[in-house]
């Protein structure tokens, strides 16, 4: 366990991703929809560059969506 002294490094970090492009962190994204029970797919777009690219996220179980 390491121990954190400064306040500023022991912030929470955000969930983040790079952009594929030229790597500027990316905290949410441009949109998201559900393929189906088990996938959902994500839209980044940089404010950076503005390279967008997608993303799938693959859930173990199926997850029981509002329709």
């Amino acid at each position: 366990m390491e121990l954190l002294r400064d306040r500023h490094t022991a912030r929470r970090r955000r969930a983040s991703i790079a952009c594929a492009q030229c790597g500027e962190e990316l905290y949410m994204p441009e949109w998201s929809e559900w393929l189906d029970s088990a996938r959902v797919r994500h839209l980044w777009t940089c404010s950076g560059c503005g390279y967008a690219f997608e993303t799938t996220v693959h859930y173990a179980i199926e997850i029981e969506t509002a329709a």
